[in-house]
């Protein structure tokens, strides 16, 4: 394998058919025109977009050095992703402070070496890449989308359901069984789709069953769901069924397992640490949810009856696709939609480092922002703001600004705000520090008066909630003093200045690093007044 590489899933053993897009993809990449050294494979979900990109990256792993895969979804997972690549290259500018600072490092040093592949998986918007792709034409980037607009940034790569020889081919190498007709029947029914494909092949081989059989339960099982209404956002109730018929065995066989996969359902798809289950879900859940997901037995269990029946996949951490992950929270009731994504923020919080600003927390941040963001816009949409809602917000902010993705921390801070004033009360400690954090971010976008206002509430609840001498308010003072020296009030900024240096001696002493910086912050305001 790559000294470098990270793909998140393992290859697929029942990967069939596609040669013709498989040698297409290499060949493209291979030929040395510039335009093709960038491939937009695009197309529906569930046609196996992914897979394909998992294919060659495992198949012409000889051929390279790097192996680096992105999850593309979300921007500032984007960012972090590509960004993660300069701490396996040991580049010097991997602990630099600014995102930015490190994307661009990353990408020259696409542009001086070959011998890489980058996979951007599931970009929505094309736009999206612009900062990313190297110029030079020293390796190879696929992009799996479903847009299929590429003009000008990529040679586009149509996927479509398979062909039906591929289809049969499939499911009878997946089961094992030799009835050709069946399984062009069953094919046709499925509409070719890989996915669909996969999970009927792997219930066929998981309870022994037929494929003539398993026809007639997706038959019945479709009317069903149609006679409900219950159909998926994205697709006419084929993966919905293959899904609901999976996942009633298991529900039935394996409780647990079904506990899982409503988890996964409202996290990311790729990359979900096994981490964040075990002792930490033990502690951070109650009732049976503690038990199924807190037991590392139990787990290894749950795991293994998912993978059987092909609704997770399983390495060295959980994937689920987008389209399952979709039937999953389709088929639950709104209140248990809001559970579920309830317990998925709580296991995402507990595992989320308390210190974001520390350089060596920064990898385990980032692996867990797809996640956190992921849960955070399910518990918004299902309008769910118990704890830990807010505090999860606020540490992803404060996270996001410490990489200097200030216009999406603001965001995130803006939600915890409001989150935490309905909560706890406007005159909270939760909502000054949150009011704090929301100042100087907006501090750094230039934003001073909105910073200066939010600063001065932080410093009017911690003083009414600690006493006027805590070393909250001397930090809420040394912020306020920060950006009252931004706007030039500059005897304003000093009086904040002086006022905080002086709980921090009496409260902390004189060498404690907060103390310390607020007098270097002093003394360089004092510089400039002497100036002036």
């Amino acid at each position: 394998m790559p000294s470098v590489w990270n793909v998140p899933h393992r290859r697929n053993p029942h990967f069939t058919g596609r040669e013709k897009l498989v040698a297409q993809l290499h060949a493209a990449l291979t030929s040395r025109r510039s335009t093709a050294l960038v491939q937009a494979i695009h197309g529906p979900d569930g046609v196996g977009k992914t897979q394909l990109a998992v294919e060659h990256a495992y198949r012409h792993a000889g051929a390279y050095d790097v192996v680096w895969w992105v999850r593309a979804e979300e921007p500032v997972v984007l960012a972090a992703d590509y960004a993660g690549l300069a701490r396996e290259l040991t580049l010097p500018e991997s602990e630099a402070a600014e995102q930015a600072v490190i994307v661009a490092a990353v990408r020259r040093w696409l542009e001086q070496h070959t011998g890489w592949l980058i996979v951007f998986d599931d970009v929505r918007d094309p736009e999206d890449l612009r900062g990313y792709l190297p110029d030079a034409r020293t390796g190879h980037v696929i992009v799996t989308s479903r847009d299929p607009n590429w003009r000008g940034l990529a040679e586009p790569v149509h996927v479509p359901v398979m062909i039906r020889s591929e289809a049969v081919e499939f499911l009878l190498k997946r089961t094992g069984q030799t009835d050709e007709a069946a399984a062009a029947a069953l094919a046709g029914a499925l509409g070719d789709l890989p996915l669909a494909l996969e999970q009927a092949g792997a219930y066929i081989a998981a309870t022994e069953g037929t494929l003539a059989g398993y026809l007639l339960l997706f038959r019945a099982r479709r009317e069903d769901l149609l006679r409900r209404g219950a159909r998926p956002p994205d697709d006419p109730a084929i993966v919905t069924t293959t899904w609901e018929i999976a996942f009633r065995r298991v529900e039935q066989e394996t409780p647990w397992a079904a506990m899982l996969l409503n988890v996964c359902a409202f996290l990311a798809p790729d990359g979900i640490p096994r981490e964040i289950f075990g002792d930490a879900a033990a502690q951070a859940l109650e009732g049976s949810a503690a038990e199924a997901l807190g037991d590392p037995v139990v787990l290894d269990d749950a795991v293994l009856e998912l993978r059987r029946y092909s609704l997770i996949a399983a390495g060295e951490t959980l994937c689920a696709h987008r389209l399952v992950q979709a039937a999953a929270r389709d088929r639950l009731p709104e209140d248990e939609r809001k559970t579920w994504a309830h317990v998925a923020v709580r296991l995402v919080n507990a595992a989320f480092p308390d210190d974001v600003g520390d350089v060596g927390q920064w990898p385990a941040c980032s692996g867990l922002l797809a996640h956190a963001l992921a849960a955070l816009g399910h518990v918004e949409s299902l309008v769910v703001t118990a704890d830990p809602v807010g505090r999860l917000l606020n540490q992803v902010g404060a996270y996001l600004r410490s990489r200097a993705e200030f216009q999406a921390a603001r965001a995130c801070f803006e939600r915890a705000l409001h989150i935490d004033e309905a909560a706890y009360g406007p005159d909270h400690p939760n909502v000054a520090a949150i009011a704090n954090n929301l100042g100087r971010v907006l501090q750094d976008l230039g934003d001073l008066a909105q910073a200066k206002a939010h600063l001065e509430r932080a410093v009017r609840i911690d003083e009414a909630v600690y006493g006027p001498d805590y070393p909250e308010v001397a930090k809420d003072l040394n912020n306020l003093g920060a950006v009252l020296h931004d706007l030039g009030n500059l005897a304003e900024a000093q009086a904040c200045y002086e006022r905080a240096l002086g709980i921090f001696r009496r409260s902390l002493g004189e060498d404690h690093p907060h103390t310390q910086a607020v007098r270097e912050d002093l003394d360089f305001l004092r510089s400039q007044t002497r100036r002036a």
